[in-house]
């Protein structure tokens, strides 16, 4: 799998984030928006877990303001919010700031094997 960020493509269509979460594996949705304060905060965290947990998680990131689909499909009212699938299937949801000891406690209750 490898170190994974993905934003959305510009001009992907609205089954491109579903598509994403249907690949299986480990995949961390960050729900965020490019100008707020919380989520520009979370750019550093995120770095940290993707580091930390190489070839064994992917991260998608869809922007709220340019994929407003996105967000009403699977439900997010506030930002940042991250969901984690696991092969397809929803496991956790954080809604506002995650630290990254947030974010190892719900990969690690999810299953996801910890880092090496």
């Amino acid at each position: 799998m490898g170190f994974h960020y993905a934003h959305k493509p510009p001009g992907a269509g609205p089954s491109w984030l579903a598509d994403q979460v249907g690949a299986g594996g480990a995949i961390l949705v960050e729900f965020a928006q490019r100008d707020a304060p919380t989520c520009r905060l979370e750019e550093p965290i995120m770095a940290k877990v993707l580091k930390r947990y190489a070839n064994r998680l992917r991260v998608v990131q869809s922007d709220v303001d340019a994929s407003p689909e996105d967000a009403a499909a699977f439900a997010v009212a506030a930002v940042p919010t991250f969901v984690l699938f696991v092969d397809g299937v929803e496991k956790d949801r954080l809604v506002g700031y995650q630290s990254v000891d947030d974010l190892t406690r719900a990969l690690e209750e999810a299953a996801v094997a910890p880092p090496d």
